[in-house]
């Protein structure tokens, strides 16, 4: 595969070494670019803090892995426009629209683990990756 969205909850999940990590990082690793929203780093970071086991060192430096992590996060005003539209008309939030809306950007298929935003990309006409 050569190009995949992939959105906060799949790279969580990775970055956090849950249930089918592995499989996961083998998809990763396959993919020659890897897109996201700039705010993904953000939305995975917030997964962590909200893992209080998670001691605080480890923590730092599962954010400094996120940060070094590779994406491409290039978006255009265009872009934020069309998850707004999404949105509204599927009743989504802004920040899980926007992967969609990039999908659709590049033309390029969307791989989340979230059920809701996968059924909504797919309303939208975006192929889901595994799917």
């Amino acid at each position: 595969m050569h190009r995949l969205v992939v959105d906060a909850s799949v790279l969580t999940a990775f970055f956090l070494g849950e249930e089918g990590s592995e499989d996961i990082e083998i998809v990763l690793e396959t993919v020659l670019e890897i897109h996201a929203p700039l705010f993904w780093k953000f939305e995975v970071a917030n997964a962590i803090w909200r893992r209080k086991e998670i001691p605080e060192e480890k923590g730092k430096g599962l954010i400094e892995r996120i940060w070094g992590f590779p994406t491409n996060s290039e978006t255009f005003p265009e872009n934020a426009k069309e998850a707004f539209h999404i949105s509204r008309k599927y009743n989504l939030p802004f920040y899980d629209s926007s992967y969609i809306a990039m999908a659709k950007q590049l033309n390029i298929p969307l791989w989340t683990l979230d059920k809701l935003q996968g059924n909504t990309a797919m309303k939208t006409g975006v192929s889901l990756w595994g799917k």
